[in-house]
């Protein structure tokens, strides 16, 4: 089969945006490893979430066929994307 320009295209595009995530991930992880000693229970809790996040978002790619269901409820908005970090920040 003869890969298209555009295929081609748009799966460098989805290996760059993985790698972009790799290194976000690798960089909060070196942000907590400078500021906290492994031994903190902040340090712990947050390296756990990483860890999670990471694998979680491998599930999520390896699972084609939810994948699909889940990229058609993006597109159709039924999907929250907001994200607020700080709570109690947002309250006010």
């Amino acid at each position: 089969m003869i890969e298209k320009k555009y295929e081609k295209d748009v799966i460098e595009k989805a290996i760059k945006n993985f790698d972009n995530i790799k290194e976000s991930i690798k960089g909060l992880y070196e942000i907590l490893n400078i500021n906290l000693d492994e031994d903190d229970i902040y340090f712990e809790a947050a390296s756990d979430n990483l860890t999670g996040l990471y694998r979680n978002l491998l599930e999520l790619l390896l699972n084609d066929e939810g994948l699909r269901h889940f990229v058609n409820k993006l597109k159709n908005s039924e999907v929250n994307l907001n994200i607020v970090l700080n709570e109690a920040l947002a309250e006010h």
